[in-house]
């Protein structure tokens, strides 16, 4: 449960301002934010914190509660990159219910989803640990943030049906991992950052990277599944949003089948043709199986990089999340 209080206390709102103020916070940020964040999520991302901390090599006593607290900063940042992204794609659904912006309206959806940003800045202040780690904690989220609104750029500026075949895959693979990867990324660096001595800092952020992408690639096949009832299922379709899809159509698909696809898209929200493509073709199949094959070579590239044994605790976390990942999508 959040702690409203607790974000309530600020010095620059006298406790007697915050009493007698809370009614108004708890309608304009506090309920949706309740609300939305009381919903079912995956929850994967926060656990990308540990694995850092373990690759790492765990150094010195550390409570659960600070990886917990940690875990929760990316949650946050995510929370929050949601809420925009359902307001600039007009989303009606999130997470099996309406969007924030569709219960609340765009001005009260668009101030939560930035206040979640800066909540996640505030929350590393909070935690028990050095000066030192807070400094580079915080250069890191912002940067983190200014590469995921660039990547956030290319998504609602361009009709990826209007842009040239060969030049698919490089904007999709940029926006991938100026947003999904930066944001594992982030999230093993703020646990690794918690052992000083740990150097080998450039391994962990490709495998970052690299896994964020992969998280992206799987979310991306699983929503693209023809009669669903899940209001975002082809929503990057009827976008025009850059996509893992279009990425491997455009690599893998024929002259006829990528004219066959695109007919198919134009046709939406009629599900009709694009039924017909993915009973015809086997591209759906060859996307995910590319994504699996890709997220297998990250795990056993980190796993070469730094010397990991299947039998220690980051790399058995490691696993478990690839497992994860592969079925929950």
């Amino acid at each position: 449960m959040l702690d409203l209080s607790a974000v309530l206390k600020n010095d620059s709102c006298p406790q007697e301002t915050a009493d007698a103020l809370k009614e108004f916070w708890d309608k304009a940020l506090f309920h949706p934010w309740q609300e939305v964040n009381s919903r079912p999520r995956k929850s994967i991302r926060s656990q990308f914190v540990e694995l850092g901390w373990l690759l790492a090599g765990a150094p010195g006593e550390l409570e659960k509660q600070t990886l917990h607290q940690m875990g929760e900063i990316i949650e946050t940042l995510h929370l929050g990159s949601l809420i925009i992204d359902d307001i600039q794609d007009n989303s009606d659904e999130r997470r099996g219910l309406p969007s924030l912006h569709q219960m609340y309206g765009v001005p009260l959806a668009l101030n939560l989803g930035n206040f979640l940003y800066f909540q996640a800045l505030h929350l590393i202040s909070q935690l028990p640990v050095s000066d030192h780690y807070k400094n580079k904690a915080l250069l890191q989220i912002t940067q983190t943030l200014r590469d995921a609104h660039l990547g956030q750029a290319l998504d609602v500026s361009v009709a990826i049906d209007q842009i040239e075949r060969s030049k698919i895959p490089k904007l999709v693979e940029t926006s991938m991992r100026l947003k999904s990867g930066a944001l594992v990324k982030l999230a093993i660096h703020l646990g690794a950052l918690l052992n000083p001595d740990f150097e080998n800092h450039e391994a962990l952020h490709c495998f970052g990277e690299s896994y964020g992408s992969c998280l992206q690639k799987l979310d991306d096949v699983g929503n693209f599944t023809v009669g669903s009832s899940c209001k975002k299922h082809l929503e990057d379709l009827r976008l025009r949003r850059p996509s893992w899809i279009w990425s491997v159509f455009s690599q893998k698909a024929t002259e006829p089948e990528w004219k066959f696809f695109n007919d198919a898209v134009q046709a939406l929200p009629c599900c009709v043709k694009l039924q017909d493509f993915v009973n015809k073709t086997d591209l759906k199949q060859k996307a995910f199986e590319i994504a699996q094959t890709d997220l297998a070579e990250t795990l056993a590239l980190l796993k070469f990089n730094l010397d990991l044994d299947e039998k220690t605790p980051a790399y058995q976390l490691a696993h478990q999340l690839t497992v994860k990942l592969t079925h929950a999508y």
